[in-house]
């Protein structure tokens, strides 16, 4: 090879590795910005009652206990924003032995289901803002299915009610939404 052609060839060799150096430098320092456009969305629903004063007791009688049990959707976070949910709630009872006397009434089966798991599941998407149908419109308590050992404790005597949500997207139905979400998919 001539000398000619190393100082070409030298050269060819320096002015590609200048190029490369440039291509991945600009590449490195290259940039743009952005605004994150994606918005948290807030699953904040929580539980309504209508609860009056119940009527004194009489120990011959069943006991009416009016109370209305619905959950709310409410819009929240700070761009008071709510995702839309399926939501689920469950009913105990302060004393178990006065709890087995205890039946609801007027209880909504067409709106609610009986998961036999110790939960009513709404069967509707709740939208922001909504709220469930009333689960019932109150308790009986049986005199019949009471021994009258209890009837002195049921001053004291309270309906407990949970209620849990879960995002309903990207469910099509509760059953699905809460499956997923007990892992049991």
């Amino acid at each position: 090879m001539t000398d000619r052609k190393k100082i070409l060839a030298g050269a060819g060799i320096l002015l590609g590795l200048f190029a490369g150096v440039q291509g991945v430098s600009g590449y490195q320092t290259a940039y743009d910005q952005a605004k994150n456009v994606i918005v948290p969305g807030n699953n904040d629903t929580e539980i309504k009652e209508e609860f009056p004063t119940p009527t004194p007791i009489d120990t011959d009688e069943d006991a009416d206990i009016p109370k209305k049990i619905w959950v709310a959707n409410n819009p929240s976070g700070t761009n008071n924003t709510s995702v839309n949910c399926y939501v689920r709630v469950a009913v105990g009872y302060s004393d178990n032995d006065i709890g087995k006397a205890v039946s609801m009434k007027n209880r909504d089966t067409v709106n609610w289901i009986d998961g036999g798991d110790g939960f009513y599941y709404y069967t509707k998407r709740l939208k922001e803002g909504e709220s469930t149908t009333a689960l019932c419109s109150g308790f009986t308590v049986s005199h019949k299915k009471l021994e009258t050992t209890y009837w002195d404790r049921l001053k004291e005597f309270e309906i407990q009610v949970y209620e849990e949500s879960v995002e309903a997207d990207p469910f099509n139905d509760y059953q699905s939404a809460w499956k997923y979400y007990s892992n049991e998919n």
